[in-house]
């Protein structure tokens, strides 16, 4: 288990090497969670910052998994930035059972839940947020010139939920695939697929493919064992119905009359 920090700014310099023209940053396109999307884990809601390497996350098939790695950066978006797939797409409070408003990343995977779109059809696709701008009230948007992005792996491809439901998809963490086969979990649609799926929803303007209700409510997991006190041998529990009151044999001593 391990934790990554890392700083990507990547800069595009015009032939001349205009330093006006540095900005230009275009690290923007990728996935990962702003900070203070709340994700779903054993103790409810919890801003993605303040998950560390360890935490167990609900995912939407497998109950609670452990975060194995985590990878922070800092995206820097130039004030010019118009293309949708370099712009974070803004989900409005109450869009899909959000709360409150959210930030996706434009190359986040979002698992939309095949059933709600074509009821012949069962499973998850997962679909880049940026093709669902323009459906109901998501838009492409910048949240501003720099923020910071967390990225959460598992050791297998996991769906989470964060924001209220909203259903994120997080690769595995493995750092290097080479010499290993790895299936995917859950089919990642291409880029034509995931704009027909992105038009349907816009088209029917029903969102709740997008995001999932129950994952409103996490089940808190005790971390700690739960052990019930029992009486001595012989001796009535106090306090319940029809029994008579706790007999001076659990008073100490000296609180005896």
């Amino acid at each position: 288990m391990s934790e990554v920090t890392s700083i990507s700014v990547y800069l595009n310099k015009t032939p001349d090497g205009d330093p006006t023209n540095l900005n230009q940053a275009v690290n923007a396109r990728r996935g990962g969670f702003l900070k203070g999307t709340k994700v779903a884990t054993t103790s409810g809601w919890k801003p993605v910052e303040r998950i560390a390497v360890g935490d167990l996350v609900r995912t939407l098939d497998h109950g609670f998994k452990e975060v194995r790695r985590i990878s922070t950066n800092v995206v820097v978006i130039p004030a010019d930035e118009r293309r949708d797939e370099y712009l974070p797409v803004f989900v409005p409070a109450r869009a899909a059972f959000n709360g409150r408003p959210v930030w996706l990343m434009p190359e986040q995977g979002m698992a939309l839940t095949l059933s709600k779109i074509d009821a012949e059809r069962d499973g998850v696709s997962v679909v880049p947020a940026r093709v669902l701008s323009g459906a109901g009230r998501l838009m492409s948007q910048a949240p501003g010139s720099s923020f910071e992005v967390c990225s959460l792996f598992f050791d297998e491809d996991q769906v989470i939920f964060v924001e209220g439901g909203l259903q994120a998809y997080c690769p595995s963490g493995r750092f290097s695939m080479r010499g290993s086969l790895h299936r995917q979990s859950y089919e990642v649609a291409d880029d034509v697929a995931a704009a027909d799926l992105a038009n349907f929803i816009a088209i029917k303007g029903d969102m709740s493919a997008l995001a999932n209700p129950l994952g409103a409510l996490p089940a808190p997991i005790p971390q700690d064992p739960i052990f019930p006190i029992r009486p001595p041998s012989g001796v009535r529990r106090p306090g319940r119905p029809g029994r008579p009151n706790a007999p001076v044999l659990f008073l100490r001593p000296e609180w005896q009359i």
